[in-house]
């Protein structure tokens, strides 16, 4: 029987993949609700990084208020990355269980359960209470990284795929931006502790009522899949799911993940810039007050700053690769201009220039918080066509591990001897960084599996040829 030819309805935006005498398989359609889902994923992640440094950010003062040393108020920040290396697999486990709206919920009531739990923290005597309440919602950000992919792949066609990501990447900066601004404005350094405990009973009702509304909003607006898949890739990945009815596990494509050298080298570069930024953030409070007495604010505003542009510049690295798909010149570019905006920034800290120190401000973090997207859609590239969930949860460790023992040992340096080893420790893992950057090989997956496959007809007959195809591509 002669082939149906590709149906394209360019009325209802729809792309039909057809059989030869099994009618259609595969149809492909864009729905205007993805960016409905996008907003809400955006939302989510806002409630739960919004709480990440509500304490490191005004780190003077909560250790008077809580009479606790520096690195105890910093680890209230590496919780996140702590408890994401311990719990990812089984988040991610979890995840390719039971889907993302289910996931969204579960991490939702966490989220709102951990911040209600901070809300009883706010007396001197207790600061186990803002550990306890801090591990919940730590917890909770396992289960938040790897989606951003999945949504894109999920809801969104092969032209918005970087796009898509970038903007989901983008709610997790916008959580990062109100936990700098929010806390220094609402938290003053007063000379009685009554009144910074007053400041900390609102800041943290404040977050509690907004995880709260994050919870309703999320439980019933959020849907796990279209009907109909959006792009061809993901029409691939749906019968390559159901020619296969894989069940092969959790350890198999873990394997073929470690030993991806490509994967691995990224892993490793990503995880050392995305590491800085997390350092960065965690220790800007006592790097900035060393040379700008009674800076608390000032520090609020920088880090935002950083994560604000970090946000144009994920959708525009995302655009930027959407249009050119040039990944790894894209990476090569982006990671060596963020080498060269920290060391800007720490020369604008030393000459204690605070107009030099916010325009640094605003390169580095264009490049360095721009660089997060860029690194989950090569991963994607490298890994295809393996789960999201899985190299955005891998890739994830590096950098929180990076994150761990930079912020362990940039802060000990900062104890010991002031902020010039916390400065030279950020560029020289910067530097290291993108030496690996260059040395990753060039490797478009997913890309290549699109062209296999383009706009043409998927035969039940043809299946096995395209698998095989697929899976040479990965090897």
């Amino acid at each position: 029987m002669r082939a149906e030819k590709t149906a394209r309805g360019e009325a209802d935006g729809v792309t039909a993949v057809t059989t030869e005498g099994r009618g259609i398989v595969g149809p492909v359609k864009l729905y205007k609700r993805r960016w409905l889902m996008l907003a809400l994923f955006i939302l989510y992640s806002t409630s739960i990084n919004g709480q990440w440094i509500e304490y490191s950010i005004i780190s003077n003062i909560a250790t008077r208020y809580y009479n606790v040393s520096n690195f105890a108020i910093d680890c209230t920040a590496m919780s996140y990355m702590f408890y994401y290396v311990i719990f990812i697999f089984p988040a991610t486990y979890l995840l390719e269980r039971i889907g993302i709206r289910r996931t969204l919920i579960l991490g939702s009531c966490m989220s709102c359960l951990g911040a209600w739990i901070k809300t009883f923290a706010v007396a001197p005597d207790r600061f186990y209470v803002v550990l306890i309440g801090q591990s919940i919602v730590a917890i909770t950000q396992v289960l938040m990284l790897p989606i951003p992919g999945r949504i894109a792949a999920k809801w969104f066609g092969s032209a918005e795929l970087s796009t898509a990501t970038s903007v989901g990447v983008f709610g997790t900066q916008l959580g990062v931006s109100v936990s700098f601004l929010f806390p220094p404005m609402l938290v003053k350094n007063h000379e009685s502790i009554e009144d910074i405990g007053s400041d900390l009973s609102f800041l943290s009702l404040s977050i509690a009522i907004a995880a709260t509304a994050n919870l309703l909003l999320v439980g019933l607006l959020f849907q796990e899949e279209p009907e109909l898949p959006p792009s061809e890739t993901r029409a691939l990945q749906k019968l390559i799911g159901c020619a296969e009815q894989s069940d092969e596990g959790f350890l198999p494509p873990m394997k073929r993940l470690f030993g991806n050298s490509s994967f691995l080298i990224l892993c490793n570069s990503y995880g050392l810039s995305i590491g800085v930024l997390n350092a960065v953030a965690t220790l800007l409070n006592q790097m900035f007050l060393v040379h700008f007495r009674n800076g608390e604010e000032d520090a609020g505003r920088i880090g935002l700053l950083i994560v604000v542009t970090g946000m144009v510049g994920s959708i525009v690295f995302g655009m930027i690769l959407d249009k050119t798909h040039k990944f790894k010149e894209t990476a090569v570019s982006v990671y060596a201009l963020t080498f060269l905006g920290q060391i800007v920034f720490a020369a604008a800290m030393f000459l204690e220039l605070k107009w030099m120190v916010y325009l640094a401000a605003v390169f580095l973090g264009f490049f360095m918080s721009g660089y997060l997207a860029l690194g989950y859609e090569m991963a994607v590239e490298y890994t295809y066509p393996e789960a999201e969930t899985l190299s955005a949860g891998v890739l994830n460790i590096a950098n929180n591990v990076y994150g761990i023992v930079l912020v362990v040992l940039l802060s000990y340096g900062m104890d010991e001897s002031g902020d010039v080893p916390v400065h030279v420790g950020l560029c020289l893992a910067l530097m290291v960084g993108l030496v690996l950057t260059v040395m990753t090989k060039d490797e478009q997956r997913r890309q290549d599996a699109r062209k296999t496959t383009g706009s043409s007809s998927v035969k039940f007959s043809d299946l096995p040829l395209v698998l095989e195809t697929v899976k040479t591509v990965a090897t």
